[in-house]
């Protein structure tokens, strides 16, 4: 049986548009996804699954498509992963095994979805997650975990997706190389109001807003840091080391409190491409995983690039042990630069490291600077690179921080697998500002509201560790 279409009533009675793919007999498991991006999109995929004997959802969160009610991201997924739960509980068809799948936003509600399922009384529980690339809640996507808003991000997905129905896809590309200086608008608040919409919208609004509060990065995440460590589910986790939600992906990993953890991150960005994993169809892990927990037989498959060695190792993700901190020689490294930011520059400090010896960088890396700008806020940027001996950079990780006064800031960098030869040199740049990407800091005091720029003049001192599974550090 094939339904497209089903209205399932919410809690407030919003109808949830729901496409159900049901096998000729009864099924042996079940794969749920709830997308803001279009139903219409996974039913090739539900058709495939149908044909193995499984049954497949696919609905529109609320306000998007064809899903009634108001579209506010991330704000209703709990209770609409509810309200389909319920529904499921009185389908005679719903079998014991669920998977929650999803990518983006839609892994958020797939987090929702076991949650609400995974503890309570029912018929069925979700057994298996599917989190590609996990965006679990506004300020996991929306802000640095320096708490700086991710400026370029949210231009980009509000303007295409945030306020309405349906998505405008290309719409801000197009307009920025039409308008190259799109992003350099202030007051950044209302820099939403260049693109024909409306800077007062909650959706706009409440992420500038928590930025500029400095609310505590991630308090409006879909599932708890504590809902995370009691989950008792079998979940493949899937990333790339460029995406922006690397940390996410890591985070969930090594979170979930009990149940097998499977882990894939290749050398990809947010839309996972290529898509292989060595000489291994992408989709080809993924479904064996999935068959997997269907069977009741769960397998564990990690497939972890290193992008320093070029190859894939099959062995868990751990941090390493070894941590071994690194300092510029005081007599030729710099320590001080000026952020123009009413000028459009942005000098910075780079640090080098030659490593004498072999070793594997595997966890996050850090930096500890000492710190003063006569200014007062102060943004610390920070990116790590590899330079072999051929003269080739590969930046690896980068981190950021905000001083508000003369003290001591440690970054976390982004997470690495990253084998470093004998002969290669470590570069640490620091700079004042990562824009666009991060809002800049405008030196007058709000970065969000502020309407001029001014030069910042920064100093510092410090160090650089890094997480090794084996080998030391020379230079």
């Amino acid at each position: 049986m094939i339904s497209l279409g089903v209205k399932i009533p919410a809690a407030d009675g919003s109808s949830l548009a729901t496409d159900v793919l049901l096998p000729d007999s009864s099924p042996r498991g079940l794969i749920v996804i709830r997308t803001p991006y279009g139903r219409g999109w996974h039913l090739a995929e539900g058709l495939e699954w149908r044909s193995r004997g499984i049954a497949f959802i696919c609905q529109d969160v609320r306000g998007r498509h064809d899903s009634t009610g108001s579209w506010e991201p991330y704000v209703h997924e709990r209770l609409d992963a509810a309200a389909l739960a319920e529904w499921l509980q009185d389908q005679p068809w719903t079998p014991e095994c669920v998977i929650a799948s999803g990518a983006s936003y839609a892994a958020g509600t797939a987090w929702a979805f076991a949650a609400e399922t995974n503890n309570a009384d029912r018929a069925f529980r979700a057994r298996g997650i599917v989190s590609k690339v996990p965006t679990i809640g506004s300020d996991r996507v929306k802000r640095d975990p320096s708490g700086i808003l991710l400026l370029a991000e949210h231009l980009a997905w509000w303007g295409e997706h945030g306020d309405s129905s349906s998505s405008r896809e290309g719409f801000i590309p197009a307009l920025m190389r039409s308008d190259s200086s799109l992003l350099e608008h202030l007051p950044v608040q209302s820099m939403i109001e260049e693109v024909g919409l409306t800077s007062d919208s909650p959706g706009w609004l409440t992420p500038i807003l928590r930025a500029r509060e400095r609310e505590p990065y991630g308090s409006d995440d879909l599932v708890s840091a504590d809902e995370l460590s009691e989950l008792d589910v079998a979940v493949l986790h899937i990333g790339g080391w460029d995406d922006a939600m690397i940390q996410e992906t890591l985070r969930h990993f090594t979170s979930v409190g009990r149940g097998p953890q499977s882990l894939i991150v290749g050398p990809w960005a947010h839309d996972l491409r290529p898509g292989m994993v060595g000489e291994t169809s992408f989709g080809r892990l993924q479904v064996e995983w999935m068959e997997s927990i269907f069977s009741a037989r769960p397998v564990t498959i990690n497939r972890v690039f290193d992008r320093g060695a070029g190859d894939w190792s099959s062995e868990p993700y751990v941090t390493g042990a070894n941590r071994v901190r690194l300092e510029p020689d005081p007599r030729t490294a710099p320590f001080n630069f000026t952020h123009h930011a009413d000028e459009g520059r942005n000098d910075c400090v780079v640090w080098t490291f030659d490593m004498e010896v072999e070793c594997v960088l595997s966890g996050m890396p850090s930096v500890e600077l000492t710190v003063h700008s006569p200014e007062g806020e102060a943004d610390w940027i920070v990116e790590l690179s590899v330079v072999d001996p051929a003269g080739v950079t590969r930046s690896i990780a980068r981190g950021a921080g905000v001083s508000l006064q003369p003290t001591m800031v440690t970054i976390d960098l982004d997470p690495v697998l990253h084998t470093v030869r004998a002969g290669d040199v470590l570069t640490l740049r620091i700079a004042g500002s990562d824009f666009p990407r991060l809002a800049r800091n405008l030196g007058d005091g709000d970065r969000y509201r502020g309407t001029r720029s001014t030069a910042l003049h920064q100093s510092f001192s410090g160090s650089l560790t890094l997480p090794m599974l084996g080998g030391t550090a020379g230079g």
